[in-house]
């Protein structure tokens, strides 16, 4: 591969810059926005793998904004932050400074997904409290408004300890006047996600909601990828219709209700998805089998739908949908990534099955089931929503739909 020549890469640079901050910098230079005196808030993460449109498309829609989260942070085994996204670097500086003028709080992410190592640090207090003091020099040195701790596939034997984290972490920001946000996966009703109720000695939860709502300032609920996960729903909504949503309303309000039992309403922000996924799906011996192949953004999900033939419509989740036949089948599906039902065939899948085809449904998140989510948010009187992802790919509409 040839080298680019400094001047040219330099050309580059510069490019990228201007592309990215000159929105950001007009929308600065200008009247400041007057927002609505609401305690509505609207936040979204952007995640480093699309850091460029995902920046981009903010820019151009700040005055939406009251936070926005840098999916930026990840931590090795010992207590170690990696900058992946490189927020000190090239334009962001700048990019951040403006976004700062325009009074949106910035509180970027610190993302870890593995459990074993998660409970390794923090059941060692030195190492938990090294920890703690790591993220709380991190947030002041860089003038953050905050930090989102997004802990996530954690052991219930760590519960104690990563309560001991977050009340550590509140005793370090909360003097500095900085935001401690705590991101966490959703929780329903035992007989919505079992056919048969464990004993109450075998329920056992990583998070302490009571921690959480004493010690976190915004409590983020991460209601989607739902799946299967509810067998109620699955039985109710399932039954001889494909069924396998991002979020289905019905599944984020009893997120929300068992929720509200132990966090204050003005505390939640309601994670809302702008992605959906694609499955293989079958049938046989009254049971539906769905193999999740890929995730899919909006634009994505219409190209395929496009290059099909077919026109999405509006599911019994609230979702676009749509199924297409292929001579294509994927093998060597992880197990935790295929799921089966109990079902009498469903219509659709019937009508596309031919010559032993393979079908494809594909259910995504727009606009509208957006709607539903900000509506039930406000419903239930919380403090916000949290959107997941802003990539430059949602649905475009999605700006209309936050008032």
């Amino acid at each position: 591969m040839k080298k680019i020549p400094k001047f040219i890469s330099g050309f580059i640079l510069i490019g990228l810059v201007l592309n990215i901050f000159l929105p950001v910098q007009s929308l600065a230079a200008a009247k400041k926005v007057k927002r609505a005196k609401t305690p509505f808030y609207y936040a979204g993460w952007f995640p480093f793998w699309k850091k460029q449109s995902g920046s981009q498309d903010i820019s151009l829609n700040l005055e939406k904004f009251h936070e926005i989260s840098p999916f930026s942070y990840e931590v090795k085994p010992d207590g170690t932050l990696v900058d992946i996204l490189k927020i000190t670097e090239g334009f962001w500086p700048v990019w951040l400074s403006a976004v700062r003028d325009m009074k949106i709080k910035i509180i970027p992410t610190i993302a870890w997904f593995d459990g074993p190592a998660i409970h390794a640090l923090l059941s060692d207090k030195e190492k938990r409290l090294d920890h703690e003091d790591t993220i709380a020099k991190l947030v002041k040195d860089n003038k953050f408004d905050g930090i989102d701790i997004d802990y996530e596939a954690k052991l219930a034997e760590t519960n104690s300890y990563f309560s001991l984290f977050i009340k550590g972490l509140a005793i370090r920001l909360h003097p500095l006047g900085k935001t401690l946000s705590c991101t966490i996966e959703p929780r329903t009703s035992l007989s919505s996600k079992y056919i048969k109720l464990p004993d109450s000695s075998e329920i056992a939860y990583a998070n302490d909601y009571k921690v959480l709502n004493k010690y976190c300032d915004e409590v983020r609920i991460l209601a989607y990828d739902q799946g299967l996960i509810d067998i109620k729903l699955n039985s109710q909504k399932g039954n001889g219709e494909l069924y396998a949503p991002v979020a289905d309303p019905d599944w984020v309000k009893k997120i929300l209700k068992e929720t509200l039992k132990s966090i204050s309403p003005k505390k939640i922000m309601l994670g809302v998805p702008t992605y959906g996924y694609e499955y293989e799906v079958a049938w046989a011996s009254s049971l539906t089998t769905y193999k999740r192949l890929r995730s899919h953004t909006f634009f994505q999900a219409m190209n395929r739908a496009d290059s099909v033939g077919v026109a999405p419509s509006r599911n019994s989740a609230g979702e676009l949908s749509f199924i297409y036949a292929t001579s294509t089948a994927v093998d060597n599906i992880s197990p935790n990534l295929t799921w089966t039902a109990s079902s009498t065939l469903p219509s659709t899948l019937a009508s596309t099955t031919l010559n032993n085809g393979v079908t494809r449904f594909v259910s995504f998140s727009d606009a509208e089931s957006a709607k539903q989510k900000i509506a039930l948010a406000k419903k239930f009187g919380l403090h916000g929503v949290v959107f997941f992802k802003w990539d430059g790919d949602q649905d475009p509409l999605l700006w209309e739909a936050m008032k």
